[in-house]
């Protein structure tokens, strides 16, 4: 059986006003983040012999950012195999969630009292624009998210709680992996009423009702997991159809998903 080729992680070359290690943690962390990790056909392993050639700098440093990065739950490593960008399973993303619907919802109730009023309205202006056209979501989804992540941060951080603010920050990118799972999800799955919800949440904060605002942020998360739970079983069935009729076994994004945690329970 032929085995299929990691796919090359682009990375740029260093500059040499920072630290090489500061560049070297940057540089990967920002590949990592842009890649289509769901998408590759095959683990996308870190070769720091490559990776340091590609980025011009000794190993050191690449070593030290895959540790760095390893803590950070974006780099796993294989006993023997080496480290590869992580990628994070079906179980991984309801814990994420589970935890997002744990203190979001707090976050958004603390942070009423707090949050400026002219923040509020920049927020109302870009996401009633975005109501009005439909389409933008699906013609630049890039955007779309930077409005959603940039929405939650402002009453995640205006919650005044550190501990709230500490833990989504660790979160944050792990998060934002799996943003690349829009690329195997029906749009439609994702943004069912996304930008109502966001309102909903929007208007609670400038009514200054915590409660409503808990209840705002509480729903639209949940319904966040559902529709992304329901989208992977879509292109899953698929999948196992077109299989089905061409006599093979096809393998579907959540499949691959949960490859990794059954490994490493076959390990323990």
């Amino acid at each position: 059986m032929q085995q299929l080729a990691s796919p090359k992680l682009q990375v740029e070359p260093l500059g040499v006003n920072v630290s090489l290690r500061v560049l070297a943690y940057d540089a990967l962390k920002k590949a990592i983040m842009n890649m289509d990790i769901y998408g590759a056909a095959a683990p996308i392993r870190l070769d720091e012999r490559q990776l340091s050639s590609d980025l011009g700098v000794s190993r050191t440093p690449i070593r030290e950012t895959i540790i760095r990065l390893q803590n950070e739950g974006l780099v796993r490593t294989i006993e023997g195999k080496g480290a590869f960008v992580a990628s994070y399973t079906i179980e991984d993303l309801i814990e994420i969630y589970h935890v997002r619907e744990g203190l979001e919802p707090v976050a958004a109730r603390l942070s009423c009292p707090h949050l400026p009023v002219e923040r509020l309205l920049h927020f109302e202006k870009k996401l009633n624009a975005q109501a009005a056209d439909p389409d933008a979501r699906y013609n630049n989804p890039s955007a779309w998210n930077r409005l959603g992540r940039d929405f939650h941060n402002l009453f995640i951080k205006g919650c005044r709680n550190e501990r709230i603010i500490g833990i989504m920050e660790e979160l944050h990118d792990q998060i934002e992996l799996f943003r690349g799972l829009h690329r195997t999800i029906s749009p439609n799955a994702l943004s069912i009423s996304a930008v109502e919800e966001h309102l909903a949440i929007l208007q609670a904060l400038k009514a200054r009702d915590p409660e409503r605002a808990e209840h705002a942020v509480r729903t639209h998360i949940q319904n966040g997991l559902r529709f992304r739970l329901e989208g992977l079983h879509r292109p899953a069935q698929a999948a196992a159809g077109r299989a089905g009729m061409a006599g093979s076994t096809a393998r579907a994004p959540s499949d691959r998903m949960t490859t990794d945690r059954k490994r490493a329970a076959q390990r323990r």
